[in-house]
């Protein structure tokens, strides 16, 4: 996720065939099909796989008592002067560094009639404000879902700094969805894949269909 990002994602119709095998689930059939899908190159899987395994690993780590602390968080309407605020951000913060993440936040659809999903905690050396939005990826809400998932691009952190980002469920101890965590990686090895960055001309178009 590009931080203060607003841009709006582009829908192929191969989307969803490559997405049958870049880190979101295996074994999964395509819900359409193309005769001429792109072919991820091994560099780029091998960055796609990374990413969902430390989204996903650290979101377990979340689930029951930091989530339940969260849900708390949420519901007092405090936000960052919630009594337990400092410790939820400790957490994401640790986690960032022990990782070499660029960012690692929390997502909420706050209200899911609406285009945004909302940051809550930030563990960003520079976080983002309580409630900021984000325009809707695909890939939040196969999170959401339940389901571990990369985008299908990175994007420029900065010139030649790509980053790729991967999200995961968080569940609190009722088995219940209460955020997805948000995982922004370096990814070097996009510089000699142009069509795999959202943000260069080359891009190819892929992302995940919602």
């Amino acid at each position: 996720m590009k931080k203060h990002s607003t841009w709006l994602i582009l829908l192929l119709l191969t989307t969803m065939v490559l997405f049958a095998f870049t880190g979101c689930g295996e074994g999964e059939e395509p819900d359409v099909t193309d005769p001429d899908p792109a072919e991820v190159p091994v560099e780029v899987q091998s960055v796609i796989d990374h990413t969902v395994s430390l989204a996903a690993n650290y979101a377990l780590q979340l689930d029951g008592e930091w989530a339940d602390e969260y849900l708390a968080c949420l519901d007092s309407g405090e936000g960052k002067d919630y009594a337990g605020y400092d410790d939820l951000k400790a957490t994401l913060d640790q986690f960032r560094i022990e990782s070499g993440a660029y960012y690692i936040y929390i997502l909420t659809d706050m209200d899911p009639n609406d285009e945004y999903f909302e940051i809550t905690v930030d563990g960003s050396e520079d976080p983002d404000d309580w409630m900021v939005q984000y325009d809707v990826e695909g890939q939040f809400f196969r999170a959401q879902d339940g389901e571990p998932c990369a985008a299908l691009s990175a994007w420029d952190n900065d010139v030649d700094d790509p980053v790729w980002s991967a999200f995961a469920p968080v569940y609190d101890s009722d088995s219940n969805v209460v955020g997805i965590l948000g995982v922004d990686y370096p990814a070097p090895e996009i510089l000699d894949f142009p069509e795999w960055n959202r943000d260069s001309e080359n891009w190819n178009g892929m992302a995940i269909e919602y």
